[in-house]
C-alpha cells in the first residue's frame, strides 16, 4: 500500500447528524488523495440510501434495527437479525479489505464496527453528543481510537485512546459579515428529517406576530411531512418565507439568519458553532438517553443559546422569545 492507495470504510447512518460527520471526512480525503477507495455501509432504512450515492461515494447495507427505545416485539426482532448482520459485516470485510473502518454513529455501526475489530482491522468511532449512545459506549471498549466532539463525552471512554477532535463538518465558504439590520431572519430547523413540534409552534405563532410582519423573514427547514401545512400558512398570512422540505446545503440560509430555532442534534450545533449563531434550542425529547439535552446544555452554559424544552414550545413562547430579541440585539450579539 503506498501513501495515496488506500481503503476507508465508514459504518453507520441513520440521522443527517450522523452522515454528514462521515462524509465530511470522506470529501477530505478524496480531495487529499485521490487514489483512495472509500465505503459506507448502512441499512436500506436510513437517510444514508439517498445521501451517500448523492455524495458520490459506494453503499453497502446490513439489516440491523435498534435494540434501544422500542417494544418487546420489535427489540425481539432486532436480536434475532443481528446474526445475519455480523455475517453480512463479515462478508463486506472479506470483499473489500479496508485499511480502517470508522463508526460513525447509529445502530448500523454496531455489527460492521465490532466484526472488524475482532477480525483485526484498525478501527475507530466518531462520537457527536455530549452523552453518548448505546452503541457508541459499547464500540468505545474495543475500537483503536475514540474521537469526541464535547469534553464530556470523555468520562465514558478510555481516556488513553480519546481525542477531542470537534464534529468533522463539511468544507464551507462561510459568510461571517456583518448580517443587515433588517428583515430580522429567523431560520426553523427540525434536523434531517423536521420536528412537528417546532413545525407547529412555529405556525401558531405567526397571526401573533402578524404586527412585526415588515420586519421579521422566516427560512424554514419543515421536513417531507409538514411541508405543505408550513408552507400554507405562510402563504395565507404573506410572510416572507423560504420554505423546503430538507436540504443538505444549509450555508447559504445560516449566512442570513439572525436567529436559529432548531433541535439540539450535533451536527446543527457543530453548525451553529461554526457560523456563530444564536438560537434557541428544543432538544428532541425521545432522543437516546435524552442526549440532545446534553448538547443543549453544553450551548446554554457557553452563553451561546437557550433551551426549551419541547413540552414548554408552543406559539405563545416563540412571540414573546421573537419580540425580546427583537428589542434586544446586544442579546443575540453575546450569544
Amino acid at each position: 500500500m503506498t501513501q495515496k492507495e488506500f481503503t476507508i470504510l465508514f459504518a453507520g447512518g441513520g440521522t443527517g447528524g450522523h452522515l454528514y460527520s462521515g462524509i465530511a471526512i470522506a470529501d477530505w480525503v478524496r480531495d487529499h488523495y485521490p487514489k483512495a477507495k472509500i465505503l459506507f455501509v448502512g441499512t436500506p432504512f436510513g437517510l444514508e440510501k439517498t445521501i451517500v450515492p448523492q455524495s458520490g461515494y459506494p453503499l453497502e447495507t446490513i439489516s440491523v434495527s435498534p435494540l434501544k427505545g422500542s417494544g418487546i416485539t420489535l427489540r425481539l426482532k432486532s436480536l434475532l437479525r443481528m446474526p445475519q448482520a455480523f455475517w453480512r459485516s463479515h462478508k463486506i470485510l472479506k470483499k473489500h479489505r479496508p485499511d480502517l473502518v470508522i463508526g460513525i454513529g447509529g445502530y448500523a455501526s454496531g455489527p460492521m464496527t465490532l466484526m472488524a475489530h475482532f477480525t483485526g482491522y484498525f478501527t475507530a468511532i466518531i462520537e457527536q453528543n455530549s452523552f453518548p449512545g448505546m452503541t457508541n459506549r459499547l464500540l468505545g471498549r474495543f475500537v483503536d481510537k475514540v474521537f469526541i466532539t464535547f469534553e464530556k463525552a470523555r468520562d465514558f471512554f478510555d481516556p488513553k485512546k480519546t481525542e477531542l477532535t470537534g464534529n468533522p463538518v463539511r468544507s464551507w465558504e462561510v459568510d461571517r459579515q456583518e448580517k443587515p439590520a433588517r428583515p430580522f431572519t429567523i431560520m426553523v430547523l427540525g434536523g434531517s428529517q423536521g420536528a412537528h413540534s417546532i413545525n407547529q409552534a412555529v405556525v401558531n405563532s405567526l397571526p401573533a406576530l402578524r404586527d412585526l410582519q415588515s420586519q421579521l423573514k422566516w427560512i424554514h427547514q419543515t421536513g417531507s411531512q409538514d411541508h405543505s401545512m408550513v408552507e400554507a400558512a405562510y402563504t395565507k398570512q404573506q410572510w416572507q418565507a423560504k420554505v423546503f422540505d430538507f436540504s443538505p446545503h444549509l450555508q447559504a440560509y445560516y449566512s442570513q439568519a439572525h436567529l436559529v430555532i432548531c433541535r439540539a442534534g450535533a451536527g446543527t450545533i457543530t453548525e451553529l458553532r461554526l457560523m456563530g449563531l444564536p438560537s434557541i434550542l428544543v432538544p428532541y425529547p425521545y432522543a437516546t438517553d435524552d442526549h440532545q439535552k446534553f448538547n443543549a446544555q453544553e450551548l446554554v452554559a457557553q452563553g451561546a443559546a437557550e433551551m426549551c424544552l419541547n413540552e414548554n414550545l408552543d406559539g405563545t413562547y416563540l412571540n414573546e422569545r421573537i419580540r425580546y430579541y427583537l428589542q434586544e440585539p446586544d442579546e443575540l450579539q453575546v450569544m
